[in-house]
């Protein structure tokens, strides 16, 4: 005897776990997405990530290893639109100077430098002109962090890391990449609460800080988006890179709002949605019992019965927020935990360069 479920709306599925069986049905604990949003239940403390350490200033950092390092020594993140900023970097200000970069002509007023005129162009025209150059600032980063537990969600028997692991490799090697830059970042975390509020820096004690914190935060908590991403926004200065690293499914998609709030801002936001094999392919088989990780709420559904279900309502889903965020210049990447972190980051740099 089989219990069968009418297909729901699935927008996740998480890691499963053998419990049983009927006959030749095995049944499965896993954890599905309930009309609130979020996941399975992991044992976090045993997630193995397979990472190397590399020392820095004499200490090892989980998050940081040596491979990282090799894959971003030839990077730069350089902002696609104007930054402002007070210290000199590797991207446009909107404000003119007399850098190394030509902007445009403008006619000498009274009081401006002699040294700057181009007395080569007085020669053709009889006239003075000023030689403008743009600015070289420096580029704020923030980097926003999922903690939620719906984060704690990896592939069974598999070597992958869980998603939260996953996001905080991704996390150290973007401030490392500003770090190396001078440009100052930030991190940010939230679930149900924003973790702690500090400022932007591009010091190397901020860095080994940001490091060490980042290994130790433990994922938990249902996730409040809209609360927690609202109170982010009202913090972070206009014309900043913002990268949110996430699964992103939320039923309301409370998350959207807040994004306005960035866009008006002239931010540059990076969307980063990470997600298990397990999410993007259904693999499961037989009646399968899901469990939503934050609420503990279960259900039995029939996985043969709902797999293309589950895939076209993701793929709508997904397609929804990748076109929200062309609309608002903005980047939606969707990256699997199977594909090691340090080709995720090089495909996306690869991208970002033909972009801009």
């Amino acid at each position: 005897k089989f219990i069968l479920a009418v297909p729901l709306d699935l927008s996740v599925i998480l890691s499963t776990k053998f419990i049983g069986g009927y006959g030749d049905k095995n049944i499965c604990e896993t954890a599905v997405l309930n009309s609130r949003a979020h996941y399975a239940r992991v044992n976090f403390k045993n997630i193995k990530t397979g990472a190397q350490s590399i020392a820095m200033n004499k200490t090892a950092y989980t998050y940081l290893p040596s491979s990282t390092l090799d894959s971003l020594k030839n990077i730069e993140l350089v902002a696609r639109s104007l930054v402002e900023g007070g210290m000199l970097g590797l991207h446009r200000s909107p404000y003119r100077g007399f850098s190394s970069e030509f902007s445009e002509y403008r006619k000498y007023s009274s009081g401006d430098d002699v040294r700057h005129i181009d007395w080569k162009t007085y020669a053709r025209s009889d006239r003075h002109y000023i030689k403008c150059f743009e600015e070289d600032s420096n580029l704020n980063s923030y980097i926003l962090l999922d903690t939620s537990n719906s984060m704690t969600m990896q592939n069974d028997g598999a070597e992958s890391p869980a998603k939260f692991n996953y996001a905080c490799y991704l996390a150290a090697a973007f401030m490392y990449l500003a770090h190396k830059q001078h440009d100052a970042f930030g991190l940010y975390t939230w679930a149900e609460q924003v973790g702690n509020l500090e400022g932007c820096s591009n010091s190397l004690s901020h860095l080994t800080t940001q490091l060490k914190r980042l290994e130790k935060l433990k994922p938990g908590g249902e996730s409040d988006s809209e609360k927690c991403l609202s109170r982010i926004a009202e913090l972070i200065p206009q014309r900043s890179l913002v990268l949110i690293f996430s699964d992103f499914l939320d039923r309301k998609e409370n998350f959207i709002k807040p994004l306005h709030h960035l866009d008006f801002k002239k931010c540059e936001v990076i969307l980063f949605q990470v997600m298990t094999e397990n999410e993007l392919k259904f693999p499961y088989r037989g009646l399968v019992r899901f469990e939503d990780l934050e609420t503990a709420e279960n259900i039995e559904v029939e996985s043969e019965s709902c797999r293309s279900y589950y895939l076209e309502a993701l793929r709508k889903y997904n397609h929804r927020l990748r076109m929200f965020t062309e609309h608002h210049r903005m980047v939606f990447e969707t990256i699997s935990t199977a594909t090691p972190f340090e080709s995720a980051l090089l495909a996306y740099f690869s991208k970002r360069t033909a972009m801009y």
